[in-house]
């Protein structure tokens, strides 16, 4: 027994669990710091969220170790996938039509101990889909699933299509713009890898695509823009990014609000715990804007800390798949290399003005048990294709 988990401590891929366990300590930290004041106002109490958030590292690392170890191969079960997206399109419709919205999205499931944002869990289940669909197709030759588009679509292709499609729709529809464009960033970039970038194909699946689902979340979100008693609220969001200043008493607050944060930070910081904007001018600032009161009490330096560790996680779960003997594992590292990638890009670019909020975390960093759940899973899976590369068992355990 000791030798069999010295042996598997030897594979362990310490490369990807050492910077992880530096960003969640980070995390822990700075989630104190960003809401500690408030709840002090609000409670008298400091240190909730903290607590939660150790919890939430503490059960992502156990989680990590535990996917990184256990027999991949149920991954790939039909029947597991088909009653995951049973499961997950039950879990997107209670939300919607049985919750209350928070912050204007019905997104989340209140269990009292912990609530679920169903889809956090969409992204990994994706992954996992179409790195076995492509998977599959590749073994029976290259390109069959492109070829037989362009012939007709055939019942079992035109379901898998609905299938995506409609656990993209639901997420658009809570409304959860970031979740959706995560998800779709996903299913395309793991489109282009199995089509191998095939311009023409590639071109118009995604043309099409695009326009299907654009049109699709435009009909979805007209009524909500009109029953809205702030008409054009959503498209405020957007002009917010383009001239933030205008729009500072409305959608534009938060955006200005993070611009000061970062200002006042510095290269250095004014030091942990002496951030302003987290005082009340930063609405959550342990979620969205975790990165902009890093900014403030750690500077510039503190921010390019925490994002080379975050690109390092990122290129080392993209290497894994480039390296990869198996079709399905490099599908696979090259879905959750985008997911952690656009997530990244979301949190930073909206923190910046890059992009319109769209409410994503900063994985790893930010307070949520969803989002460091759905993480740290996907992250021990990577670890589990890691450690089966090393000992050279990757075709063997995930095959061709």
């Amino acid at each position: 027994m000791k030798t069999k988990f010295l042996n598997k401590l030897k594979y362990f891929d310490y490369g990807l669990f050492i910077p992880f366990l530096i960003l969640c300590l980070i995390g822990i930290v700075m989630v104190y710091s960003a809401s500690s004041i408030n709840l002090s106002y609000l409670t008298g109490k400091t240190m909730q969220y903290f607590i939660r958030q150790s919890i939430y590292v503490i059960l992502g690392i156990v989680l990590t170790v535990l996917f990184a170890q256990t027999n991949p191969r149920w991954w790939r079960r039909p029947r597991m996938l088909l009653f995951g997206w049973i499961f997950l399109m039950g879990l997107l419709a209670y939300a919607k039509f049985f919750t209350s919205a928070i912050n204007g999205a019905n997104g989340w499931i209140n269990l009292k101990v912990i609530s679920i944002q169903p889809s956090e869990i969409c992204k990994l289940y994706l992954v996992m889909f179409l790195a076995n669909l492509f998977a599959n197709y590749t073994a029976k030759g290259k390109n069959v699933f492109c070829k037989r588009i362009r012939r007709k679509l055939i019942t079992k292709e035109l379901f898998l299509f609905l299938m995506v499609a409609s656990m993209l729709g639901l997420i658009v529809y809570a409304p959860d713009f970031g979740g959706f464009g995560i998800s779709f960033a996903i299913v395309i970039v793991m489109y282009l890898a199995y089509a191998d970038i095939n311009y023409k194909t590639s071109t118009w699946i995604i043309v099409l695509g695009t326009a299907l689902l654009g049109f699709l979340a435009y009909l979805l979100q007209f009524t909500t823009i009109l029953s809205n008693t702030k008409l054009g609220y959503i498209i405020q969001r957007f002009l917010a990014v383009f001239d933030p200043f205008k729009y500072a008493n409305s959608s534009g607050k938060q955006l200005v609000n993070s611009f000061y944060a970062v200002s006042n930070g510095g290269l250095i910081g004014r030091g942990l715990g002496e951030s302003i904007q987290k005082r009340g001018y930063l609405p959550e600032p342990y979620t969205d804007f975790i990165l902009s009161v890093i900014a403030e009490e750690l500077g510039v330096l503190g921010v390019i800390v925490v994002l080379c560790l975050l690109a390092w996680i990122i290129l080392r779960i993209f290497m894994i798949g480039i390296r990869s003997k198996s079709i399905y594992a490099m599908y696979f590292c090259y879905g959750v290399g985008t997911f952690f990638a656009v997530e990244t890009f979301f949190n930073v670019g909206g923190a910046i003005g890059l992009l319109p909020i769209t409410g994503v975390t900063l994985p790893f960093i930010s307070y949520g048990g969803s989002s460091m759940i759905v993480l740290t899973i996907a992250l021990g899976m990577v670890m589990n294709i890691s450690a089966t590369q090393k000992r050279g068992l990757e075709v063997e355990v995930f095959g061709k």
